[in-house]
This record gives structure tokens, sequence and C-alpha cells, in this order.
């Protein structure tokens, strides 16, 4: 049967063997110096998540799957679900255990700052860190999936599981929703391969390596 497009994390970020991956959201500006040195930043843009992922020694028999699905990408339109594999559940969560069942989603928006946000749903007590992902879908025609990061120390729920503002990276884009389903256990963004940047795979006739390619958030 074919894959259909975005391919999930279960087809391509879980089971890619993965030697290093690399997760960042690069500024996006026009700049100018003056003769003084000052730099005059202008935004170019929205901010996207990019990274890159580098697959580790193989061997032969464990090449085909890795080298197809990478294929598979090189065609334009086709996208896939990227998550930070660094940093896939909550610091002080890491296996999801605490999180269990629940089902968080978004209580508040700050209609005054675009920044910030409030989630309900979470166990009694649950602590968000600096740095943990959160993702959800907003939007439609097309439905986008945001990615953001938490800037707060942490964010602790209550006994009723909802949690006060707390501030996210990058800014929350129009269309999100108040009690959108929120994801902590391996948010992602939608993303398409950057054209021109696959390294091909490398080796004996036993050992292989070298695979690699970098990628791209897309709001399509």
């Amino acid at each position: 049967m074919p894959l259909s497009y975005p391919l999930s994390r279960e087809v391509l970020f879980d089971t890619l063997p993965v030697a290093s991956v690399a997760f960042e959201l690069p500024e996006n500006v026009e700049l100018a110096a003056t003769r003084g040195g000052e730099q005059l930043a202008a935004e170019a843009g929205e901010r996207l998540w990019q990274g890159e992922v580098a697959i580790g020694r193989l061997t032969k028999a464990e090449t085909g799957r890795p080298e197809v699905l990478v294929d598979l990408l090189r065609a334009p339109g086709r996208s896939f679900m990227a998550y930070d594999r660094t940093r896939a559940r909550p610091l002080l969560d890491p296996t999801g255990a605490i999180l269990g069942a629940a089902t968080p989603s978004i209580l508040a928006l700050n209609g005054s700052d675009a920044r910030e946000l409030r989630l309900q749903g979470l166990p009694a007590g649950y602590v968000l860190s600096a740095g943990d992902y959160l993702s959800f879908a907003y939007g439609s025609s097309p439905v986008r999936q945001a990615l953001h990061r938490i800037v707060d120390t942490a964010v602790t729920a209550n006994g009723s599981g909802e949690t006060p503002f707390f501030e996210v990276v990058p800014h929350i884009r129009p269309g999100a929703a108040v009690a959108a389903a929120v994801e902590l256990n391996r948010p992602w963004c939608k993303a398409v391969l950057v054209f021109g940047t696959v390294t091909p795979m490398r080796g004996t006739r036993t050992i292989f390596d070298g695979l690699g390619f970098r990628f791209v958030q897309t709001l399509r």
C-alpha cells in the first residue's frame, strides 16, 4: 500500500537509525550595518524549524529501508513529521509515564500577546520545563501544525490540571484556538527535505555510513 504524506513519526523519525540530529529555530531577518557597527534587522518572514539528520553506521542488510525512505522524500511535495529526538518528551517526564493517558489542550490564549498560552487537561502538579516542546494543529484550508518551545523556567499545573500563562517561541500564529489538542509526546512540525542536501550512503561490502539530509518546516 502506498505511503501517505506527511509521513508519520512511526514511519520515518521513530525508525531512522539516527547517529545525530540537529534541531533549531534560526532567525529570518534582513540585515544592514551602519558605519558605527550597529546591526539593523528587519523580519523577512516566518521563523521556521530546521534541522539535519545523520544516519549511523549500518550493515548492508540495514541500509535498504533508510535509503528508500530518504529517496521518497526527494520528490516535491512529500512531507513528514519531524521532532527533536534529543528532547522527545518533557524534561521531567522523559518516558511519558506521568502524563499517561491525559489529553492536554489549550485553555486560553493571551489576546494581547501572541507569545503566551495556558494549558488544561494535565495531571495535577505536572511540571513543564524551559526548553520542553509542545505542538498543536491550527487554522484551516490547510490545517497547519505549530511547534513551540517553552521559555519559562518551570510551569506547574494546579490541582485541576491547568497551567498559568507561559511564554513560548516562536510566536503563536493566527488560527490557534482554545480547546485545540496539545501534543507533549514527540511534539512535531510538518517538514520537507531541503533539496540538494542529501549525502549518499558510502561503505565497504559490509559496513555503510554517511547517509544524511537537511529539512525545513513547511506551513503548507
